[in-house]
């Protein structure tokens, strides 16, 4: 077990020095890229770190990580940092990591609050195929959306920037509002996908236990408007050039939307552990 604590620590430690030095240099304390160079490389080795203390803590703990709300917020941050290291290669987005990093490590942090059983019980369907698709699907997602935030979120600072007339400081350090709005619109392209998936598998899965309490009818509820403020989004940058702000904030109000779904799953895996605790 010790092993999984140092690892846990090294990861939260490489995501924290990051957020550290992403700050720094958007704060102008330092001269020259270095300092952002070095963030994004420390997100790497915190996502390899992230990915060995998974693997680790599922051959100790003997859970598939997929199952349980424990692994779901720990796999979100992880694939969002991985998909952050390979798509900074291609476009210059290295100070998005100031605006994901830190949700990535409450991500982390939340998973080793929540606790390692799984929400669902030990019914017979979780051995079906749908289920371990369903949620892998979701939390690649996820991880896209996080980034497509972190990119429009960034676009209505550099935004802001412009229209106050403040030609110098963070607004030198972001990239600019085309390459933003590009990237807010690529990260949810792909992402929208895995989530129709999702919706899809979702709903083939209440089915097929039966499920209808009310905390699965809100989760339904949420996930089923996130894909609509998705498709919205999609639709109108499409067909009527709705870029941008607007875009910006239908991104941020979807994504809010996603992050209420796990909140429910979280609740409703807390719910679950005081229940076996108490019996």
């Amino acid at each position: 077990m010790s092993l999984t604590i140092a690892l846990f620590a090294l990861t939260a430690t490489a995501y924290l020095v990051a957020c550290v030095l992403f700050i720094t240099y958007l704060s102008g304390r330092v001269v020259g890229p270095s300092s952002l160079k070095w963030a994004a490389r420390l997100v790497g080795v915190g996502a390899l770190l992230h990915t060995t203390h998974i693997i680790v803590s599922s051959l100790v703990l003997n859970i598939c990580p997929i199952r349980g709300m424990h692994f779901a917020m720990s796999v979100v941050s992880v694939s969002a940092c991985a998909v952050y290291v390979v798509m900074r290669l291609k476009y210059p987005i290295d100070v998005l990591g100031a605006f994901f990093a830190p949700v990535a490590l409450t991500f982390l942090l939340a998973s080793q609050v929540i606790g390692t059983t799984s929400a669902e019980g030990p019914d017979e369907g979780m051995k079906s195929a749908i289920l371990p698709i369903h949620i892998v699907v979701n939390l690649l997602g996820e991880a896209l959306f996080l980034l497509a935030f972190a990119a429009a979120v960034a676009y209505l600072v550099q935004e802001n920037q412009l229209r106050s007339k403040k030609l110098g400081g963070i607004m030198q350090r972001l990239p600019p509002l085309d390459a933003l709005d590009r990237a807010e619109h690529r990260f949810l392209l792909a992402g929208f996908p895995l989530l129709t998936i999702g919706i899809l598998t979702g709903t083939l899965w209440a089915r097929r236990v039966e499920a209808g309490s009310a905390v699965d009818v809100w989760r339904a509820a949420f996930g089923y408007a996130t894909w609509v403020l998705f498709a919205v989004v999609l639709l109108l940058r499409a067909a009527a050039g709705w870029r941008g702000r607007r875009a910006a904030y239908g991104t941020i109000a979807g994504f809010g939307f996603a992050v209420v779904v796990l909140v429910i799953y979280l609740v409703r895996s807390l719910s679950a552990l005081a229940l076996l605790g108490g019996s």
